[in-house]
């Protein structure tokens, strides 16, 4: 095992060791997975959800993918840079819905969410945790922007 392997193993420990029965303390722990690896955020909101690593990259990357569609370049730029690898859970979507697929309203959310195994129940779920995890790391304008996206 690598340095960085086992820093991203003690990341992921540290996240689902935190992890309560409390939305704040998961969201904290969501929070300290963004900035570290971002397979410790898949990790921490795969655990706190009840989802699997490929269905929380799905759902981060719908939500992103909305993000894109509704806000101008530059203030998708702002939010995303907030989010490690937040191209790779992207992709995630165009491999799953296809290239060519655009999630523009909560209806194309819903469908993309559906894709990944998940209702649109999960929505409401991944949202404070992804919302909170943004704002801690790209400040409250940041946080506000996604929030005009998502509601």
């Amino acid at each position: 095992m690598n340095r960085r392997e086992f820093l991203s193993l003690g990341a992921v420990s540290v996240a689902l060791a935190a992890c309560g029965s409390a939305p704040q303390q998961m969201a904290n722990s969501v929070t300290g997975a963004v900035t570290g690896t971002s397979d410790a955020l898949l990790a921490a909101m795969s655990h706190q959800i009840g989802v699997s690593e490929t269905q929380a990259a799905g759902g981060i990357g719908s939500m992103m993918s909305l993000a894109q569609s509704k806000l101008s370049p530059e203030a998708f730029a702002k939010v995303s840079k907030s989010i490690p690898n937040v191209d790779r859970y992207m992709k995630s979507v165009q491999d799953v819905l296809g290239p060519n697929a655009k999630i523009t309203d909560l209806s194309s959310l819903k469908s993309a969410f559906s894709r990944f195994g998940m209702g649109p129940e999960m929505i409401g779920k991944f949202k404070p945790y992804v919302m909170d995890a943004i704002g801690k790391a790209g400040g409250d304008s940041v946080m506000q922007l996604l929030g005009g996206v998502l509601g």
